[in-house]
């Protein structure tokens, strides 16, 4: 029932129909993480819900197998937790290299962070966040 396709980083789960809505959105139950899996990503052991956008319709209970692509959920996680610190310890260096002041180090390292999520924020919503796909 639950496949490990490690040559191509790609996971097989199955899930759980739970709902569908008129957007062509439908929120699936996964009850249980991929076999053999000893990772905390989002397919844990605990239940979670998902929704993915399809064309294709399905009922209430019909079970689907899901694709999750791990490399794509890695670079998403450099990109999202790695980008700001890189950003915030250049910017602090370079600060304390010119101006030799902590305090001022700190509040620019403090800006630092907040101006690269902002800039994320704004780049999030042009990236499909979801590495999850029905398998068909």
């Amino acid at each position: 029932m639950l496949k490990n396709n490690s040559n191509s980083c790609q996971k097989v789960i199955s899930a759980k129909v739970d709902c569908c809505n008129d957007k062509d959105n439908i929120t699936l139950l996964i009850d249980a993480g991929c076999e053999n899996c000893n990772s905390s990503c989002i397919m844990s052991t605990a239940s979670k819900k998902v929704t993915i956008h399809t064309d294709k319709k399905y009922n209430t209970g019909e079970t689907v197998y899901l694709i999750i692509d791990e490399k794509y959920m890695l670079k998403l996680s450099m990109l999202l937790y790695g980008l700001p610190l890189v950003i915030m310890f250049a910017v602090s260096l370079i600060i304390d290299r010119f101006f030799h002041q902590d305090t001022l180090t700190a509040v620019s390292a403090a800006s630092s962070l907040i101006i690269s999520w902002l800039i994320l924020k704004y780049i999030s919503k042009n990236i499909d966040k979801n590495p999850v796909r029905i398998l068909e």
